[in-house]
C-alpha cells in the first residue's frame, strides 16, 4: 500500500461506497479500478493508497460485512423458547438484507462465481455458514429437547434452514412492491411450524411422496 501525502484518508469511505455499488451491480469481473474510481470522484492512484488491488478492495468490503452479520447474529438473545430464537434469527437476517442490499448481492455473486468455478467460497462466507449452521443445530436440539419441534435431524434440518435463509434473504430485497421483514419473516415462520398441509402428514407419507417419483422414472 502506498502512503502518498497528497491523497486524504476521506477518500477511503467513498471509494468503499461505490466499489460496493459497483461489485453487487456487475460482480468483480465486470467491474474495473477505473470505474470504481470514476464512481467515487477520486483517481485510481487514491484506490491503490488504500487498497493493493481490486481483489483486496472486494475482499475487504465482503469480510466487512459478513462479519458484522455474524456479530450480530452472535449478540441475539438464546432464553425463552427456541421457536422465538428461530423467528428472531430469521427476522434479523430480513432486516440486514434489506439495510445492506448492495453486500448481499454481492454475496450472492461471490457464492454463484464459487460453484459455478468449484472453487470455495471466502473465508469469511465459510465462517459464517459454519457459525450459523451450530447455531441452527443448536437451536433445533433445544427445541426438540423441550417438546417444541419434532425429533427431526438437527443437522441436516440446520443446512435447510440456512439455504432457506439466503433465497428467502436475497428475494427479499428484489420484492415488489416492497414488503416489510416483520410480514415475511412472520409467513416464513408460519410455514416452517405449521408446514402446507392443511392436517399433519405422517413422515411415511412424505417418503412415499419420493419414492412414487422413483418408480415412476
Amino acid at each position: 500500500m502506498r502512503h502518498d501525502a497528497h491523497i486524504p484518508t476521506s477518500t477511503r469511505p467513498a471509494i468503499l461506497a461505490a466499489a460496493r455499488h459497483l461489485f453487487a451491480e456487475r460482480g468483480f469481473a465486470g467491474t474495473s479500478m477505473r470505474e470504481i474510481a470514476e464512481a467515487a470522484g477520486v483517481s485510481k492512484a487514491a484506490i491503490y493508497h488504500h487498497f493493493r488491488d481490486k481483489r483486496r478492495l472486494y475482499r475487504e468490503l465482503l469480510d466487512e460485512g459478513i462479519n458484522t452479520l455474524t456479530a450480530a447474529m452472535r449478540r441475539l438473545p438464546d432464553e425463552g423458547p427456541a421457536r422465538a430464537q428461530l423467528a428472531r434469527i430469521l427476522l434479523l437476517h430480513l432486516e440486514f438484507a434489506r439495510a445492506h442490499a448492495d453486500l448481499l448481492r454481492m454475496m450472492v455473486h461471490e457464492q454463484w462465481q464459487a460453484g459455478e468455478r468449484r472453487r470455495p467460497v471466502s473465508s469469511a462466507i465459510a465462517r459464517h455458514h459454519e457459525e450459523e449452521l451450530a447455531i441452527f443445530a443448536a437451536v433445533l436440539e433445544r427445541g426438540i429437547a423441550r417438546g417444541e419441534f419434532k425429533p427431526v435431524a438437527p443437522a441436516l434440518s440446520a443446512q435447510a434452514l440456512c439455504v432457506v435463509i439466503d433465497i428467502i434473504s436475497a428475494g427479499f430485497v428484489m420484492a415488489a412492491p416492497p414488503v416489510s421483514a416483520a410480514e415475511v419473516a412472520q409467513n416464513v415462520m408460519d410455514v416452517l411450524l405449521n408446514g402446507l398441509a392443511a392436517t399433519p402428514v405422517a413422515p411415511a407419507e412424505v417418503a412415499e411422496l419420493f419414492t412414487a417419483k422413483e418408480k415412476t422414472a
